[in-house]
This record gives C-alpha cells, sequence and structure tokens, in this order.
C-alpha cells in the first residue's frame, strides 16, 4: 500500500501544498481541485509545472464526472468532462480516474438503472483506449453508497479497467457491511479514500483519522490481508486543513507500521 494526499485537502494554493507534502514526505498525491477550478479546469498549466518540479507522483484525477442526475443530456456532458480529464491522464503520468455513480436511489441488490450502467460502460471504454482504469467512489444519495451497491455496480458493468473508489467515510453511517466492505467488493478495490466520520444525533460531521466512528484500524488490516497494491488517499473534508490531514497523515502511517514493515509515501 502507498499513502497518498488529496491536495486541495489543504486549503492552500497548489503550489504551497506541494511544499508542505514535501516536508511530509509524500510525494503521491491525488488531483482534484486546481488554481482556478476543479480538473480538469483550472490552470492545468501551472499544475503540471508544479507537480514535476516537486518529483510528484500523481495517483488519481479526480474531476467530479457523473456528480449528476440520471439523465441523458447531463450524463451526454459529463462523459464530454471525462474526456477531457483522459487527456491529461498522459501529460500527468497517470493511470487511474476517479467518478461517481450518478444520482438516485441505491441500488445494493436491484439491478442498477440500465442508463447508470451504460454510461460507467461507455467511460470504461474510452479509459480503455488510454490504459486508464476507472475507480468508482460511493457517496451518499448516489447509486452506490455503501460496499454492497458499489460491487452491485461494479458487478453489472462488468469491464476489467472498472473498479471502486472505496470511501468508508462517505458510506458511514448509512452501510450495515462496512466493516466487512474488502471482502464485499473482493478484489475490485482500486483506490482507497480515508477520513473518519461520526454521527451524534442528527449531526454527522467528518474529523481526522482516529477522532470518528469508523474503525480504520480493521479497515487496513483486511486491505493488507487482500494483497491490496493501491493506495491510501488522505481526504480530510474538514478544516483546519493543513492540521488535519497532518493529523491524518500520522494516524494511517501508525496503522500501517503494524501491518506492513515498509510503504510507500
Amino acid at each position: 500500500m502507498r499513502l497518498s494526499i488529496v491536495t486541495d485537502e489543504l486549503k492552500t494554493p497548489l503550489a504551497e501544498a506541494l511544499s508542505i507534502l514535501d516536508g511530509w514526505k509524500v510525494r503521491n498525491i491525488e488531483l482534484r481541485g486546481l488554481d482556478g477550478g476543479r480538473i480538469p479546469d483550472g490552470d492545468v498549466e501551472n499544475a503540471l509545472s508544479r507537480v514535476r518540479a516537486h518529483g510528484c507522483t500523481v495517483t488519481s484525477l479526480s474531476p467530479g464526472v457523473f456528480k449528476c442526475a440520471c439523465d441523458e443530456q447531463e450524463i451526454e456532458k459529463h462523459i464530454e468532462r471525462f474526456q477531457r480529464t483522459l487527456e491529461l491522464c498522459d501529460s500527468f503520468g497517470c493511470g487511474q480516474v476517479i467518478v461517481f455513480s450518478i444520482q438516485g436511489q441505491e441500488s445494493r441488490l436491484a439491478a442498477p438503472p440500465a442508463l447508470v450502467v451504460e454510461a460507467l460502460r461507455e467511460t470504461g471504454r474510452i479509459a480503455a483506449r488510454h490504459g486508464v482504469r476507472v475507480a468508482i467512489e460511493n457517496e451518499p444519495g448516489y447509486t452506490a453508497t455503501g460496499c454492497r451497491a458499489l460491487a452491485n455496480l461494479i458487478n453489472a458493468v462488468g469491464m476489467e479497467n472498472i473498479g471502486a473508489n472505496w470511501d468508508p467515510g462517505n458510506a458511514f453511517p448509512f452501510d450495515p457491511e462496512i466493516d466487512d466492505a474488502v471482502r464485499v467488493l473482493a478484489g475490485r478495490i482500486f483506490n482507497v479514500h480515508v477520513k473518519d466520520t461520526s454521527v451524534q444525533g442528527d449531526h454527522r460531521r467528518f474529523d481526522s483519522v482516529g477522532k470518528g466512528q469508523i474503525n480504520w484500524k480493521k479497515q487496513i488490516n483486511d486491505l493488507a490481508a487482500s494483497a491490496y497494491e493501491g493506495c491510501l488517499v488522505i481526504e480530510t473534508h474538514c478544516e483546519p486543513g493543513i492540521e488535519k490531514t497532518r493529523e491524518s497523515l500520522d494516524a494511517v502511517r501508525r496503522l500501517l507500521q503494524d501491518v506492513t514493515p515498509r510503504i510507500g509515501g
């Protein structure tokens, strides 16, 4: 397993974020928000220059594709956005793009909507021509909120280059199988987003790892036991961004010491 960080979670301009990550000895990054907009928008040339100067490895691009209603016209717009993102994969030396599962009722056991399945297959076909993998992120309010619905959707799409961007923080507290997710997703996890989540009454909030209610020790142990070789990506989702990201990074590094003698940063 390798550690990576979503750069815009530090809530600073990209140049400052990369300098901070240098100090933390983190070389793997996930790009989502750039200076001026979300990838593929924003200042791409500046990002390319900064990433190369710092010698970073871009582990994924996250353009927000399919954060939309289940509507043909909206989906077409997002496929065009996906295509523009793929054009940047070669420039950044990146072989993975994160997408979402389209808004709608979760399909844990029933067949996912045909429009959703075909949209994801189209991204898979386009990505395959570029040698790129597609990682579907689970999120509340979408076709896949928890691990069972995510596995169901991946199986319905049925393409080798389409897998899961598993995010326990998004799944909690809605997923009754969250602690068994690695088994449920059965080798189809391409990427893992790391943040903690807690619920008190009607209030749900994100926090740094170890300060919420997710059993991250079990998640990481299960990933290690499954021979997962992808990234654990710190996606803080709370502020102050620098402080909370560092807390999560330190917590995950401690957890990893128990399961593997050496990891990449």
